[in-house]
């Protein structure tokens, strides 16, 4: 009787310990709010509801890539590699981590922020594959401006996807 005891006293602590790290999980780093991913729109702007059921077009910042929705414009080289790159990362439904830009809203009254989905800072993930380019930099929303520089001249070096193209990426994808 004592080893069964002692068996499910065990079973019973290691539970409580995965539990805690589920709990532990789903917090927020700090700074951040847990949001759910409605859809994305294309490589830089997703639809996401917060906590509060409030629905929000969120534009990724200090980011650009390619056009592949935009109304009255052709679909740009890697447009589409873009928008199905973030929606690999941010899947509809996905509850992700949102930190909110200072300002909060450009001039489109979209909401500003940088996601993370699984630990990872969204935006910088796109530059560092080459399917987003520096850009929109306006202070004081700069605060991840040095990782996004470093990622996008590692992402030029390799020739990664918008680089492959020379002075595509630097046209602001305007010249192909």
């Amino acid at each position: 009787m004592k080893k069964l005891f002692i068996l499910f006293a065990s079973l019973f602590v290691l539970t409580g310990c995965e539990l805690l790290d589920f709990l532990e999980d789903n917090e927020p780093a700090e700074g951040r709010e847990l949001v759910t991913v409605e859809r994305v729109v294309d490589g830089d702007t997703v639809i996401v509801h917060l906590e509060d059921g409030t629905r929000e077009r969120v534009r990724l910042l200090l980011i650009d890539t390619p056009e592949s929705v935009k109304p009255d414009t052709e679909v740009q080289p890697f447009g589409e590699e873009a928008s199905d790159f973030a929606k690999e990362l941010m899947s509809e439904g996905e509850t992700v981590e949102l930190e909110r830009g200072n300002p909060e809203r450009d001039d489109y009254d979209r909401m500003l922020a940088y996601i993370w989905a699984d630990g990872d800072n969204v935006n910088q993930l796109l530059v560092e594959e080459g399917y987003a380019r520096v850009g929109f930099v306006y202070e004081p929303n700069t605060k991840y401006l040095e990782e996004l520089e470093q990622a996008q001249e590692e992402a030029k070096e390799h020739g990664e996807n918008i680089w492959s193209i020379p002075g595509y990426a630097e046209s602001r994808f305007h010249e192909y």
